[in-house]
């Protein structure tokens, strides 16, 4: 079964089996952060600290961030953690 999602910045049709909505949500708000900090994914990972193959995928939704990488991104941007999660549904 595939489903149509639309997303401030994509329209995706998925296979609602192998992704989760608030994994693509979570990585848009991410890609929103980055944006607004004009960084490139390179640069937003290096701040992080994590790979940017790794947080590609994040940021596409095609991954789960565990609370240990929401803590060590929020740490890097300077931000709460619960600030991740502001603009989820």
């Amino acid at each position: 079964v595939y489903t149509l999602l639309k997303t401030p910045y994509m329209t995706l049709l998925y296979n609602r089996s192998m992704k989760n909505e608030v994994d693509i949500y979570f990585g848009n708000s991410l890609r929103k952060i980055r944006e607004s900090r004009c960084m490139s994914q390179a640069d937003f990972a290096e701040a992080c600290s994590i790979s940017r193959a790794y947080y590609g995928r994040i940021e596409r939704g095609e991954h789960s961030a565990t609370v240990e990488m929401c803590d060590r991104i929020a740490t890097a941007l300077g931000l709460h953690i619960s600030d991740l999660f502001i603009e989820l549904p």
